[in-house]
């Protein structure tokens, strides 16, 4: 398999709410937390999807007390439908997604 860090170059997108990334195929290469969120049990979702009815992809548990800051989460999958980001509610957190 190729390396695609050295191949080609990442797109990313700064979010601290649920959105989709990007729709289409595509590959979702880290998801950066740079600021967990404060409230206990917190989660960010993620989906092969456009929507939460998507391909579950990863649940990831926010807890300020789990992550030394910033931690990168490395996935390198390919994505077919698109990319999409549920936060568990209205959280303080902040994560960076890199993809191409």
């Amino acid at each position: 398999m190729a390396n695609p860090v050295i191949e080609f170059g990442y797109k990313h997108r700064h979010l601290a709410a649920t959105a989709t990334v990007w729709s289409g195929p595509g590959m979702l290469h880290t998801i950066t937390i740079n600021r967990p969120d404060t409230t206990a049990g917190a989660t960010i979702t993620v989906y092969d999807g456009v929507d939460a009815t998507g391909t579950l992809i990863a649940v990831i548990t926010m807890d300020q007390a789990v992550f030394v800051i910033p931690t990168t989460l490395e996935y390198d999958v390919r994505i077919s439908v698109g990319l999409h980001i549920v936060f568990s509610h209205a959280v303080t957190a902040d994560i960076t997604v890199s993809y191409n």
